[in-house]
């Protein structure tokens, strides 16, 4: 019996049987929708029993699929082909330890250029891995140099942004609030509050995570897109909802010993086992 929930505990599923190695998707889609890679394991339908269904919110992300949400906390919990037989759970909302191993690499070639997957001896797959082969590493898309415009938004385009001025580099996040929300750990950048426009913001669903900070997502999609600290005059920008060539790249790993069981981190990227305040990130 494997458990699971959102990060504000409104839906909770419980999936009993065995569950697919999971997959890691590197798709513009998937990173626009959860600010991070998407990790998804599956199971029969009939595995689940889900509670609280009353707040997941279904997003149609093609004609073929869709993906669910918390309405309330904005956690990303399923994917589903429509009419299908199998669920998708996000890894991130299955409670640790997962006792699964990352089995797949999927849509590479549409990885994020802020980011390199590293050497971690998982196949790859240019695309989706149904009935292909697996390719070798390949060097990831290039970031370009620094830049002073940035743009971005969700996946159904409710919600957008702008920042006149430069944008800190990358960050991952690997602590246990970030994993239940996102369902992988995130890469977020940062922007000043006052070179910050947001476009949409009737469409903005803001949820408190601590006494400290909240996050942004969009209602309709779900796509997170902010973390914004109380303290602090700077807004924290999911790197996967920004419009490439970013000029970014990942220059640490934060919280890693809260990092989840099935993956390794592989891109020779420094990490540290708190949070960065000794050593914080500048612009």
């Amino acid at each position: 019996m494997v458990r699971g929930q959102c990060f504000c505990g409104a839906v909770s599923f419980e999936i009993e049987g065995a569950l697919s190695a999971p997959s890691l998707c590197h798709c513009g889609q998937c990173r626009r929708l959860h600010g991070a890679p998407g990790a998804y394991t599956s199971a029969p339908v009939s595995a689940y029993r889900i509670s609280g269904e009353e707040s997941l919110n279904w997003y149609a992300t093609s004609k073929r699929a869709e993906q669910a949400f918390c309405r309330i906390c904005g956690s990303k919990l399923f994917w589903r082909e429509i009419g299908g037989q199998d669920l998708d759970a996000c890894m991130g909302s299955l409670d640790a330890p997962t006792g699964l191993t990352l089995g797949r690499h999927i849509f590479t070639r549409s990885q994020g250029d802020y980011y390199e997957i590293g050497h971690d001896g998982v196949p790859r797959f240019a695309a989706s891995s149904a009935g292909a082969e697996p390719i070798g590493e390949e060097m990831p898309p290039q970031s370009g140099p620094k830049k002073t415009e940035h743009s971005g938004g969700c996946q159904c385009g409710a919600v957008g942004y702008r920042v006149s001025g430069s944008m800190r580099d990358v960050v991952v996040c690997h602590c246990g609030q970030c994993q239940r929300i996102h369902g992988y750990a995130p890469g977020y950048s940062a922007a000043r509050e006052a070179e910050l426009i947001i476009e949409g913001e009737e469409n903005l669903a803001w949820y408190r995570t601590s006494d400290r900070a909240r996050r942004g997502f969009c209602r309709s999609c779900g796509s997170s897109l902010f973390w914004n600290p109380d303290d602090r005059d700077t807004v924290s920008i999911t790197a996967g909802s920004l419009q490439p060539p970013t000029g970014l790249k990942t220059v640490l790993h934060i919280m890693v010993a809260d990092k989840r069981d099935y993956y390794t981190i592989a891109d020779g990227v420094p990490q540290v086992p708190g949070s960065s305040a000794a050593n914080p990130i500048t612009f």
